[in-house]
């Protein structure tokens, strides 16, 4: 039986624990702020220290009492750390808000010598000027910058899902999308539920071109002697790599093409789809809730499609490629029980083989020179294989849960995308064309 405690939690009051609950659910929060909210709570609900410790991922429950004294005495504001003792700060406020307001200056290419701040430019900076800091440190900008909550960031490109710009004879036009939250809906749902059901859920995508030139990459090297890559170099060609990518599974399915027409693409993905209908299980007579066209279809009259149509077998993410819009093609995955799941505009971040391509290129490519493009396909191909030796199931999660499941998994982000690699289970598990309809079922 545990001892009592010497300062027990006092109750809290309504806005205290309203306020916990919101950090407790906002994925902005910091996780040592989440760890502490999490143990006020789970001790008000009764848990003891060991528990309420063990729950957040703190070895002993002595930590929780400690937070708990805290709490007892300043509130909420024990969520935040406390200062410690050291030694008294050199820059006063009003020096640190110059620190500040100098880093918030657009730097000017030819009084600073750079477009974007670093901290030995802005330390330079700091110290030329006339009301500056003349010994400034790099270390104290560091720590200044961090209290101001900036952090040493890569750019990235961004769009907006669903939205695109197009250049046109009369100028720069807008498309949108009209279907993207039906679409993401249903890409989503077939990655967290689909295979559950018994669908095979895959996801299409050419990657490249790639060129037979040297292309960059890290490895490791005897210290003083890194890899080195010839200045100059032949351009020989591309190959582009197909690829069929099953989430669940981590199975690679690639084909490395020097190019991808129609007359290439459709043959080889017919070929690979009948090799994976042929391991699927016979469909049913009647197909069970979560495997009908109308649960996949969300365009008006797709209840008629399941009285002219087998059953839905396998779910193919797709992106807007105008061959994947061909009749043809269209047809004949129709009449087999695939149903074709198209991204939205700008929305190629919702297929899975997009992230597992950069990880097969930067495996097969990064700091190599293929000398022909017979080599580049040789290689693309070795590491396909490769990777199916030991394939990694990729989780669907977005950032929100990615961020509240932060304490009891460590995630990693693939590509970019919505899907993640994880080592343990989680805690909480242009104008746009439509696919043709078949010629029976129209009329």
């Amino acid at each position: 039986m545990p001892r009592p405690l010497a300062h027990p939690l006092r109750p809290l009051t309504s806005a205290e624990q309203q306020a916990l609950d919101q950090i407790l659910r906002a994925p902005s929060q910091p996780l040592r702020r989440h760890q502490r909210a999490q143990a006020l709570l789970a001790v008000a609900a009764g848990s003891t220290l060991a528990a309420a410790a063990a729950a957040v991922g703190w070895r002993v429950g002595d930590t929780v009492a400690t937070l708990i004294r805290r709490f007892n005495w300043l509130g909420l504001a024990a969520l935040d750390d406390q200062p410690r003792a050291g030694r008294r700060p050199t820059y006063t406020a009003a020096d640190r808000e110059r620190i500040v307001r100098e880093f918030r200056r657009i730097p000017d290419r030819e009084q600073d010598g750079t477009a974007t701040w670093s901290l030995s430019t802005l330390q330079r900076a700091l110290r030329r000027a006339p009301d500056g800091l003349p010994h400034i440190s790099t270390f104290t900008i560091l720590q200044v910058l961090h209290d101001a909550s900036y952090t040493w960031q890569r750019s990235r490109t961004w769009c907006e899902t669903g939205v695109a710009l197009r250049k046109r004879k009369y100028g720069v036009d807008r498309v949108e999308d009209p279907h993207t939250a039906p679409k993401k809906e249903l890409i989503a749902r077939a990655y967290r539920g689909a295979e559950a059901l018994g669908l095979q859920v895959w996801g299409e995508d050419e990657a490249g071109p790639y060129q037979p030139i040297p292309h960059p990459g890290e490895s490791w090297q005897p210290t003083g002697h890194p890899a080195r890559q010839p200045h100059e170099y032949v351009r020989g060609g591309t190959a582009k790599l197909l690829t069929l990518f099953r989430p669940a599974t981590g199975e690679v399915r690639g084909e490395p093409v020097d190019q991808t027409p129609n007359a290439i693409l459709h043959p080889w993905l017919k070929r690979e789809l009948a090799a994976i209908l042929a391991s699927c299980p016979p469909a049913p007579a009647q197909p069970a809730v979560g495997c009908r066209w109308v649960d996949w279809d969300w365009q008006p009259g797709a209840e008629h499609l399941d009285r002219f149509l087998p059953p839905i077998r396998v779910l193919l993410v797709l992106d807007n490629l105008s061959g994947h819009y061909s009749r043809s093609f269209v047809e004949w995955c129709m009449r087999r029980g695939i149903c074709l799941l198209y991204t939205p505009l700008a929305g190629s971040w919702l297929n899975m083989a997009e992230s597992v391509q950069r990880i097969i290129i930067r495996r097969a490519l990064a700091g190599q020179h293929p000398p022909d493009t017979a080599t580049l396909k040789k290689w693309l191909q070795d590491s396909v294989a490769g990777w199916n030796r030991a394939p990694t199931p990729f989780i669907w999660g977005g950032k929100r849960q990615a961020r509240r499941d932060r304490a009891y998994a460590r995630r990693h982000r693939l590509g970019g995308s919505g899907a993640t690699t994880s080592s343990v289970v989680p805690r909480r598990t242009r104008t746009v064309r439509q696919p043709p309809v078949p010629s029976s079922i129209a009329s």
